[in-house]
């Protein structure tokens, strides 16, 4: 899987609803940011597709979500909820290792990215302005460029660099990148 900054996340899309998964695909297809890899209506499927695609994203219907998929494919990617917010199956979800939950029909690409660097934010440990760095740094802005942009110091961008490198245990621009945008499975697994 490529590190580039430009490269779409990858996106594998679990429904049983043929129709709400034909919907979402309609909707991720029209963008730039994202590349749907895969679909499939059986959670079992799911498993191996991701083992074998490695998507950054995995979107899951609410009944696979309830029989414990999330978990499993929350391993090695981003995994969010097809569900309405009352819906049992989100909970079970969230506590099995789902990042979030989007509604059917309600949510746009620019949510979905949202939620990923949320996600990615939360998970990784990094303050509003180091996130904020991070997504000028994932468009491949120059520390000078993000300091005027910002309106601080170069040296100021220099220091939150340094510290988002240090929080993410990461020495290289494109790793960060690469985890920032939820691409876990570039990276060698953690013991």
């Amino acid at each position: 899987m490529s590190v580039d900054e430009t490269a779409p996340l990858r996106v594998l899309v679990v429904d049983g609803d043929p129709h709400v998964r034909a919907n979402v695909i309609s909707l991720l297809d029209g963008s730039d940011e994202l590349q749907v890899v895969a679909e499939t209506a059986d959670p079992g499927n799911a498993l191996s597709l991701a083992e074998r695609l490695k998507p950054d994203i995995v979107l899951l219907d609410a009944a696979a979500a309830r029989t414990g998929h999330a978990g499993p494919l929350s391993r090695s990617s981003r995994v969010f909820v097809l569900a309405s917010p009352d819906d049992h199956g989100v909970e079970v979800a969230l506590r099995g290792g789902a990042c979030g939950h989007l509604v059917p029909g309600s949510f746009t690409v620019p949510d979905l990215i949202r939620s990923v660097r949320d996600a990615s934010r939360t998970s990784l440990g990094l303050s509003a302005r180091e996130a904020e760095v991070m997504d000028l740094i994932a468009t491949g802005r120059s520390n000078g460029e993000i300091a005027r942009q910002l309106f601080l110091s170069e040296k100021t961008v220099k220091n939150h660099v340094n510290r988002i490198y240090s929080k993410l245990g990461v020495s290289s621009r494109a790793t960060a990148i690469a985890l920032w945008r939820g691409m876990m499975s570039v990276l060698p697994a953690k013991d």
